[in-house]
């Protein structure tokens, strides 16, 4: 306990000593922070699909010709993948032809694809603003020191200083320590989500070549 209180109180010294850009970062950490949480628990979580059992799902009620329970299937989730099985399932329901199954399911798809990289940018983004803040916190700190060269007095001068010093350190140590993580967070969820769209194309791929020789 005594261990995280001199911690705490260390890095809150860190802080106070780096001056009035520390909380721009700060305020970016805490954005970027609450974007990557939902965006982990959007991929992981909600956009968790099994794609193989979810169209063997769809195929086994098909093949039984209960459309409306394929339908139920297809609405069990508010997700790009299921949203576009529903669209393909009405125009099949109502006795389109493959052309026109394709048609629908690209026209949905301009409308559902964009919501897997909802607010992803701004991660990438966060990360160049955190760096940038912490650059401009590096100016401010030198334009303390060069200050202190002019100064009269000895001991004024030492004190700004070093205060011009900490500053630049502090602020530049702190905008790497927000853009890192944002940057290599930014990589993985943009994986994560050509992957969702990978496993969405096969998924509509094999449903639509499944209609086609149904209705052949």
């Amino acid at each position: 306990m005594m261990f995280d209180t001199k911690l705490i109180e260390s890095l809150a010294k860190q802080f106070n000593e780096g001056g009035l850009f520390m909380w721009p970062i700060l305020f970016v950490l805490a954005c970027a922070c609450a974007i990557a949480i939902e965006r982990v628990i959007y991929y992981y979580v909600i956009c968790r699909v099994n794609g193989g059992k979810l169209i063997a799902d769809i195929a086994k009620a098909l093949n039984a010709d209960k459309i409306d329970e394929a339908e139920k299937i297809a609405a069990k989730k508010r997700i790009p993948v299921y949203a576009l099985i529903k669209t393909a399932l009405e125009r099949y329901k109502a006795g389109m032809g493959q052309e026109d199954i394709q048609d629908g399911v690209e026209e949905a798809a301009i409308k559902e694809l964009p919501r897997l990289s909802s607010r992803l940018n701004y991660l990438s983004l966060f990360a160049n603003v955190a760096t940038l803040l912490g650059l401009l916190g590096t100016i401010q700190g030198l334009q303390i020191s060069f200050t202190s060269v002019a100064s009269i007095e000895a001991a004024k001068k030492a004190t700004m200083l070093a205060q011009g010093i900490s500053v630049a350190m502090n602020t530049t140590a702190f905008g790497l320590i927000v853009a890192i993580p944002c940057m290599i967070v930014f990589t993985i969820l943009s994986n994560k989500q050509k992957a969702l769209t990978k496993d969405l194309d096969e998924v509509m791929v094999k449903l639509v070549n499944y209609m086609k020789k149904k209705r052949s």
